[in-house]
């Protein structure tokens, strides 16, 4: 939202010090911040307690309904980065479809296809296996992480020892026999990416589609739940999957392991659908409209 924001040269974005003097005050991480009577906007992130009370702990679940409710009621707007959770917010927390702008997620333009060679430097410093698969992402429990290392375990057998499972991001919770790079830095995530067989995400809910696109965005097929954001932000560019059923994903992870030409047209849909999205990006203006109020609102 900061790049958007950016294009217009009648915006200037102030930090906590520049909060007295702000027309607005933006919220992008989901928590309620009160104002001086200026206009309040929040951004709403993830409603996955909503639908997948399993992927949180009690105290996440009490934490996030709290916060959620917060906003909903006491700011001025709101801001969703999908379609998916303007529906959860429209459907169950009953807000007036006026209240809501959906600024949908578009790739950095860092993320792109990687030259091979530059691919090949990275698995060699990082000691990465000759092919793998790539999980990108904290490592909560939303993420569903046992059922993926369940699937690995299932699909393990029939991929043979140059296939590996690569996990990146911050977190203690691992998979067995896995790769786990942790933290990876912005600008080496592109090649990573695009070096890998396929991007697998088994997220039980995703209020955004970001990490799914940045895989499109570099051409690597994506292997995702069929759930949140994701799943339609991705199409017929990935495969959707149940993220209960781990046969399933150990199924999916044999055949795109083991057919060039899946791999192949799942990547070159990949592309296509990256670059259709960033034709259609969201503009300036409309994040703006939501901002100040200029769109005729119901209270």
């Amino acid at each position: 939202m900061f790049d958007l924001l950016r294009q217009s040269a009648s915006v200037e974005v102030v930090g906590r010090e520049g909060t007295h003097g702000a027309d607005v005050i933006l919220s992008l991480d989901g928590r309620f911040r009160a104002g001086r009577g200026q206009r309040i906007v929040t951004a709403v992130l993830d409603l996955g307690y909503l639908f997948e009370r399993s992927a949180y702990s009690w105290w996440e679940w009490l934490a996030q309904n709290w916060r959620v409710a917060s906003a909903v009621r006491r700011s001025d707007h709101l801001l969703a980065p999908s379609a998916a959770v303007r529906f959860g917010l429209e459907r169950y927390l009953r807000v007036k479809p006026a209240r809501v702008t959906v600024v949908e997620a578009v790739p950095r333009a860092c993320f792109r296809r990687t030259a091979r060679q530059d691919v090949e430097a990275m698995r060699e410093r990082l000691g990465l296996p000759g092919r793998y698969f790539l999980f990108v992402g904290s490592r909560v429990r939303r993420k569903n992480l046992a059922l993926l290392a369940t699937a690995w375990q299932l699909a393990a057998p029939a991929l043979g020892p140059d296939v590996g499972l690569v996990l990146a991001g911050a977190g203690s919770a691992g998979v067995a026999g896995a790769r786990d790079l942790g933290f990876v830095p912005l600008e080496h995530l592109p090649g990573l990416i695009t070096g890998a067989v396929a991007w697998v995400n088994p997220s039980l809910y995703e209020g955004s589609s970001i990490g799914a696109l940045e895989a499109l965005a570099c051409g690597t097929p994506a292997l995702l739940a069929a759930t949140g954001a994701q799943a339609h932000a991705v199409g017929d560019a990935g495969l959707i999957l149940d993220p209960h059923q781990a046969s399933q994903w150990a199924e999916a992870i044999v055949t795109v392991a083991g057919d060039p030409a899946v791999r192949g047209r799942l990547g070159a849909a990949a592309l296509k659908a990256a670059a259709d999205l960033r034709a259609q990006a969201p503009r300036s203006e409309e994040l703006l409209q939501a901002l100040l109020g200029e769109a005729a609102e119901e209270t």
